[in-house]
């Protein structure tokens, strides 16, 4: 599918954030479809069919909840992908989102319309089969030329590579940035890699996601732990190549 054939359905009661989305959205050539509240967003993607509905939680007539189990119950709707978009970012409300059958769900405040747009646009291309699409690794590592040098060498080896160079970041941009695996450094500021980890494997969007753990310390208990908490692997920084850590992304990747 041509990316200026997409259909986009944004269901947002918030006028002046309806507009700015829509505008960006149109701007990279998205056909877009608009609606004020659950309801009428409804009857739009009966009507329309777009290929992705971004949603609002809290709205007037229908709330977005209600909006997609309606849309997961109808057989001409329900494969379509949705993105939820919500001021509603607490743990229970994540959840009961993607347990109802949303794709993703995204809090307001972190994202930028810029980046919104490139979610959605991620979405869609691993919904389209005739688009091939670089595997996306991220690096959470405080050490700036130790993670230069691994973006340098993944980008060379063909994959798409974002950075954070600490925890609290690195899990904000794991929430959002459809992975397919994170590389994530042990010790670093404002959240360290095993509270990172933690909360990775606790968030079912991101459970999923293999994660490469390193650090300097080489202590069985440390490694034990990681391992316990869900890491794919543990490396030593002082024993392991950027060759040898690609190697092992492909192999889980493949």
């Amino acid at each position: 599918m041509n990316r200026n054939e997409r259909k986009i359905l944004i269901i947002e009661d918030e006028k002046y954030l309806l507009e700015m989305y829509q505008s960006r959205f149109e701007k990279s050539g998205h056909q877009v479809l608009t609606a004020a509240n659950g309801r009428t967003g409804l009857k739009l993607a009966q009507r329309e069919r777009p290929n992705l509905i971004i949603l609002d939680i809290l709205m007037p007539t229908m709330d977005g909840f209600e909006v997609v189990k309606k849309i997961r119950a109808d057989s001409q709707l329900k494969k379509i992908p949705i993105l939820i978009l919500s001021n509603l970012g607490q743990p229970d409300e994540i959840k009961e989102g993607l347990r109802l059958g949303a794709d993703d769900y995204v809090i307001k405040t972190d994202l930028t319309p810029s980046e919104l747009l490139e979610k959605a646009e991620r979405m869609l291309d691993r919904r389209g089969a005739s688009i091939k699409t670089k595997k996306r690794v991220l690096i959470i590592e405080d050490e700036l030329d130790i993670a230069e040098l691994y973006r340098a060498k993944l980008s060379q080896a063909g994959f798409e590579v974002e950075m954070a160079d600490n925890g609290a970041l690195g899990l904000r941009l794991a929430n959002h940035g459809d992975f397919d695996i994170i590389l994530l450094d042990m010790v670093m500021p404002a959240l360290d890699g095993y509270q990172a980890l933690k909360q990775l494997k606790d968030d079912s969007r991101t459970k999923e996601v293999p994660v490469l753990v390193f650090s300097n310390s080489i202590r069985e208990e440390e490694i034990n732990q990681a391992l316990k908490l869900g890491a794919r692997n543990y490396f030593i920084k002082s024993k392991v190549t950027p060759a040898q850590v690609i190697e092992e992304v492909k192999k889980i990747l493949k």
